[in-house]
């Protein structure tokens, strides 16, 4: 009989980095002109829109999302990924400088870690290539004969997705749920941290934060964030989650 896994499930943008690396893959892509200006534009203001207030956060991300799939629409896979690469190797300096220590820390706990990231999988392959972690996802853009569609196949940081793609992504495995650690920022990963015993909310978002506060979640800051998630993992676990497959 296999002895259950335990898995630690890692934002990126606002948790690992600081900042959106698909909002810095956009602006590349703009600055280079080689996506849709009108439609990238239209991405920064609907993301603006949400840090003013006027957007909610369900409709930001999806409507985010779509105009980020027209500003890609029949542009060639190999030279968005190209650029990808390029954000990549001017931003890799700017993760925080805990992360080593907290992955490494994660390791020798015995977890398996997982990325699952709002941003596009072009942006968090690179980003797990880099931290050496084999189980990544984030928002996948449709592909057809080496172009971009102008559709979306996984619209990662609509709230609820981070919860469905760790279901889907331990179907089969014997995972303890209960022994499960996620650490994230924003109200996309509050379905998630209702499935796992161990939840961290890192320096959460507003939305996050009154959701944690309500649940009796643990918060961290950067400072204290390696302590946080020792002291987190030393402790029993949270009442036993629902059915992963909920």
């Amino acid at each position: 009989m296999n002895a259950e896994q335990t898995i630690a499930i890692l934002d990126v943008d606002g948790t690992l980095f600081p900042g959106a690396l698909g909002v810095e893959l956009l602006r590349e892509l703009m600055r280079a002109r080689a996506c849709d200006q009108p439609s990238g534009e239209r991405v920064l203001e609907i993301l603006a829109g949400h840090r003013s207030g006027t957007i909610e956060f369900s409709s930001m991300a999806s409507r985010a999302y779509q105009a980020f799939a027209e500003a890609i629409a029949g542009h060639e896979c190999e030279v968005i990924e190209a650029h990808a690469r390029a954000v990549w190797a001017t931003q890799r300096e700017r993760l925080f400088e805990f992360v080593p220590a907290l992955i490494s820390g994660l390791r020798a706990r015995g977890y398996t870690i997982m990325l699952i990231s709002g941003s596009p999988i072009e942006m968090v392959r690179l980003v797990a290539d880099e931290l050496q972690i084999s189980d990544a996802y984030g928002a996948v853009f449709t592909r057809q004969l080496g172009r971009y569609t102008g559709t979306i196949d996984l619209s990662s940081g609509v709230p609820g997705e981070k919860a469905r793609i760790f279901a889907a992504a331990t179907e089969g495995r014997p995972v303890s749920a209960q022994r499960c650690f996620a650490i994230g920022d924003s109200v996309t990963d509050a379905a998630l941290f209702e499935r796992v015993g161990f939840p961290l909310a890192f320096e959460p978002a507003p939305e996050l934060s009154i959701i944690a506060h309500a649940r009796g979640w643990t918060t961290a800051t950067q400072a204290n964030v390696l302590a946080q998630t020792r002291a987190l993992l030393d402790s029993p676990a949270s009442c036993p989650p629902p059915n992963l497959r909920d």
